[in-house]
């Protein structure tokens, strides 16, 4: 006989994912969250750091304690730029032991629609019932390589997401693909790890101004160009202040702005690891790449040179995420079906909630609805209040605890059986 169904399955347990599970535990949702607590971070290589300040990185808590700058203070690390990953994935794991203990490590496998609740196969084989489900799974299943790529073998061509073997291409010919922090950061390392580099870059590469620290710059400068949680900038400003805004924009203002806006630009303290080091040809773009023997071969052109090919061992692509809803492997295709898009993202209610109704998106593939602010940590504060609060206010969750059918203040899954052992 199949279990009664839980309220709220999380599935994803990221930044979004445990700051969203302290919100609906301070509401009384039962709820259960899936996922490999902070994977994306920890996979991420030693000795990168993150383009974010300290001040924007911060899960997101009810009474906005725990944040990733008293996290830094307290272990004696920087806690404004720049800062490593590592430091945030350990920041993410002392946060999810205190407050999220009860994260089941497992993958979610399948989900299916079942009348009006939802199916969760877990890789256990164990089915997961709940009436809502929040798909928090950040930039996972989302990278994107280009077609022109597509007929290389899957050890020639790599994207920046989880590559981080550096050691494996000492003496090696690369050529990364991109100017934004991802790609020349991931070109710096390897550099440095003994690769012979080439970055090409589509346009020019749009450095990071090396600013001073916020307390430091002149008042009129403050006024002028204010600090947000996404950079500094009027418009960036808006984003953080009045996260709502980009919602009501008709889609077509809002779409291609948040294509355009916060695009590839690397951090100022990047640059001295870059400039002369290796070569960045600017205005390039790929016409064809294959193999040629042992080599990749690309065939490239060069704005006022023409075309021309280079050979390389390997090539890494550090272009970027689509967010596309058919690329989460573990959605059932009849349910994507169902799901209203803009171009190949969910279209979003002014909750998060899809057409499908009980079925959230939170996290970067909601930007498409809500803007550019939603695809970075800053904007996990502002997705899971919206959305717990939805979740909490739902009528069917009050009938539920006015009959005494709900456990108020402790979610179902923090019982012994079901805490991740994480050491």
């Amino acid at each position: 006989m199949h279990q009664s169904a839980i309220e709220v399955a999380i599935i994803g347990a990221g930044p979004n994912g445990l700051g969203l599970a302290t919100h609906l535990r301070k509401h009384g949702v039962e709820h259960r969250i899936f996922g490999s607590p902070m994977q994306t971070w920890r996979d991420l290589p030693q000795n990168m750091n993150l383009k974010s300040l300290g001040f924007a990185t911060s899960i997101p808590t009810p009474d906005g304690s725990h944040t990733f700058p008293e996290f830094c203070r307290a272990n004696g690390l920087e806690d404004y730029e720049p800062i490593e990953y590592s430091t945030f994935a350990r920041y993410g794991m002392e946060f999810q032991r205190e407050l999220v203990p009860y994260v089941e490590n497992t993958r979610v496998t399948n989900l299916t629609r079942n009348g009006g609740e939802f199916d969760l196969t877990l890789e256990s084989g164990e089915v997961v019932r709940a009436r809502r489900v929040v798909v928090a799974t950040g930039l996972t299943y989302l990278a994107h390589v280009p077609e022109v790529f597509a007929g290389l073998p899957s050890d020639r061509i790599k994207h920046t997401w989880g590559f981080g073997n550096f050691e494996a291409y000492t003496d090696k010919d690369v050529i990364v693909i991109g100017g934004g922090s991802s790609a020349l950061e991931r070109a710096a390392l390897l550099h440095e790890h003994g690769a012979r580099v080439r970055v090409l870059v589509r346009r020019e590469v749009h450095w990071g101004g090396r600013g001073l620290r916020e307390w430091e710059r002149p008042l009129v400068d403050r006024i002028r160009v204010p600090i947000s949680s996404v950079g500094h900038g009027r418009e960036n400003w808006v984003l953080q202040h009045v996260p709502w805004l980009m919602h009501y924009l008709p889609a077509s203002k809002r779409l291609p702005f948040t294509r355009k806006h916060l695009g590839p630009a690397p951090a100022w303290w990047l640059r001295d690891r870059v400039d002369g080091l290796f070569p960045v040809q600017h205005h390039t773009s790929i016409l064809a790449a294959k193999m040629q023997g042992e080599k990749v071969c690309l065939r490239v052109h060069k704005q006022g040179v023409g075309e021309y090919e280079i050979l390389a061992d390997c090539v890494v692509a550090g272009t970027g995420y689509a967010f596309e809803l058919d690329r989460l492997a573990f959605l059932d295709r009849a349910l994507a079906q169902q799901v209203e898009r803009w171009d190949t993202a969910p279209k979003l209610s002014r909750h998060f909630e899809s057409s499908v109704p009980g079925l959230y998106f939170i996290g970067p593939i909601s930007a498409p609805s809500f803007g550019p602010l939603v695809r970075f940590v800053a904007g996990s504060a502002f997705s899971v209040r919206v959305v717990s609060g939805h979740l909490a206010s739902k009528r069917g969750l009050v009938e539920r605890i006015l009959r005494g059918g709900a456990r108020v203040g402790a979610p179902v899954a923090a019982t012994p059986d079901r805490v991740s052992n994480l050491g």
